[in-house]
This record gives C-alpha cells, structure tokens and sequence, in this order.
C-alpha cells in the first residue's frame, strides 16, 4: 500500500515584504528565495516525511532543474521512477508573494507539468494495491488526472483537491468529483464549486456530497481548523494556534498529511487532527515542501509498513 501523488512539480520563486502590492502597485521585497513546490509534489514531501511510503508521478523539463527536482524528492524518500521529461520545455514555474503576517499571492506557470501523458499516469495508477490512497488535484489536465481516477483498481481510496477549482465546474473535472471518496477543499474553492459564499457552508458542502462517491467532504478553513461533512454528520476539528510566517503550501501539508494516515488505517478524524498539525507548523516556516514536519517533530511512529498497522493520534 502507498500513496500516489499525480500532478505537478514546480519551482517557487518567492518574494518577501511587508505587504502585498495593489492593483498597478510596486512594492520593495526585503528577500527573496527559491524552494520546491508544486502541489502534487508538496503532498508527497508531507505523506513521505511522515514515512509513509509515497510515490510521486509528473513531468518535469529537460533544463538543470528538472533533475534537481528529482534529487530533492528522492531525498525526502519519495519515489520518482514513473515520472516523465518533456522535452525542448522548462519546469514549470510558481510566483509566490508573501506579506509580513504570512498571507500570500502565488501566480503558476505549469511549464513541463502540463505534459504528463495521461498514459503514464494511468498505467501508474492502475499499478496500486488495495488500500492505496491516489491523490489528484486540479495543477493539470484534468483528463490527465481523470485518467488516472478511472485506470485505479477496487480498493484504492481517491483523495481529491480540486484546486484550482475552475477545473471542475463542468466536463470532465465534474466527472472526476464524482468519482472522490473524499474531496478536501478550502472555503474559497468551495464557494467556487457550489456557488454559495465562504460563511454559508452547510448547504454548498452537502451538495457536493451528493456528488462524490464517498459522500465525504473536508473544508480547511485555516487558522480554525477543519470541517469534516459525511455521513454520519458534520465535525469540526480544531487547528493549533500558531504565528504564522508563510501560508503557501499549508493545504497541501495537510493533504498530504490526511493521505498518509489514511493508507495507514487512521479514522477520518484522527487523519483530519494529524492533517491540522502539520498545516499548524508549515505555516511557522517559510516554502511549501522545506516547511513540512517529520513525524520524529511530531512525536508520531512513522507510518511505515502495511495499512492498518499504525493508528496516528
């Protein structure tokens, strides 16, 4: 059993000031970095961290950071073998802006991510045992990411983020909801989703609910934690309060999270208060991936071996 990330690796360029610019606004940076990102990638680096045995598939481009990319994702124990190179393409690029109270703008070009052959994804999909957890999002086709949801076998539980959510509003994206055991979105995208607003969430969740095969919906709602919709009735989990540096990437740390305590036989609510942790500590650090904790930091066994063996707390 493992978990399967399918999606896109970018390189993140960040930016570090006091606020954010307005509308036709330059503002002066008093840093700037370079980290790894990508939302799909992010999630693998928070499943692995955890040792939950973890792959990731995606393309990366033919220039020096593709193998750089690889290297840093085998170095946080996650499997790269499937993943693709697209030729005479860059790596995809992410444009992060983050303000002095770690609220953040990120504008993504997907470069080579966009060219994963659905093939691949498919055919690495199809390759998971029984109690796998596929994790898909919105980064890239969604036909790439549908042909991965459909090629699964019985028994491989669909972990879905579909973000950004304008992918899934018709066609193909809808489809791909309904095929989600469990869809984990924040307030923005669920208001985009169902049409309703961020504050008024009971009726926009249920209706996705009865969208979705598994009935299960997950609102990350930030610095209050998680509301966690199925059916047996609505939970609210509880986030640690923390000072925030940098937001970028803290849904993915919690994805990320919830997929490795489910392949390991957690219940819904204990993945949710593991997937609230990690999120709490990524946000006290700067980038996506470097900001994820081990489960060493967290004082958790690490989520080796076969599912159903460990139980997070």
């Amino acid at each position: 059993m493992t978990v399967l990330a399918v999606g896109a690796y970018t390189l993140d360029l960040y930016m570090f000031g006091d606020r954010l610019p307005a509308t036709g606004e330059s503002v002066d940076a008093f840093d700037y970095a370079t980290a790894h990102g990508g939302k799909a990638a992010n999630v693998a680096v928070a499943s692995a961290r955890l040792g939950a045995p973890t792959r990731f598939v995606g393309c990366l481009g033919d220039d020096a950071d593709g193998p750089a990319a690889l290297a840093a994702l085998r170095a946080d124990g996650v499997e790269v073998g499937d993943c693709a190179t697209a030729g005479g393409t860059a790596t995809g690029r992410s444009f992060v802006y983050v303000d002095g109270g770690g609220r953040q703008i990120v504008m993504t070009w997907p470069g080579a991510a966009n060219l994963l052959p659905a093939s691949r994804a498919a055919a690495t999909a199809a390759s998971l045992p029984p109690g796998s957890v596929l994790v898909l999002q919105g980064e890239i086709p969604v036909e790439t990411s549908a042909a991965a949801a459909a090629a699964a076998p019985p028994g491989v539980r669909l972990l879905l983020n579909p973000s950004p959510a304008a992918a899934f509003l018709g066609g193909t994206g809808r489809d791909l909801l309904g095929r989600a055991d469990v869809l984990v979105l924040n307030e923005g995208e669920l208001s985009v989703l169902a049409g309703g607003t961020p504050g008024a969430r009971a009726g926009p969740v249920q209706g996705l609910r009865s969208r979705t095969r598994g009935r299960t919906v997950i609102v990350t709602r930030g610095e209050h934690g998680a509301e966690v919709v199925d059916d047996h009735g609505t939970m609210l989990i509880g986030a640690p309060v923390v000072d925030a540096v940098d937001t970028t990437g803290a849904g993915d740390a919690f994805t990320g999270a919830l997929a490795a305590a489910l392949r390991a036989g957690a219940s819904l609510a204990q993945g949710v208060r593991l997937g609230c942790r990690v999120a709490a500590v990524s946000v006290t650090r700067r980038f996506c991936a470097p900001s994820y904790p081990s489960a060493s930091e967290l004082g958790v066994a690490p989520f080796h071996g076969p599912s159903g063996q460990e139980r997070p707390t």
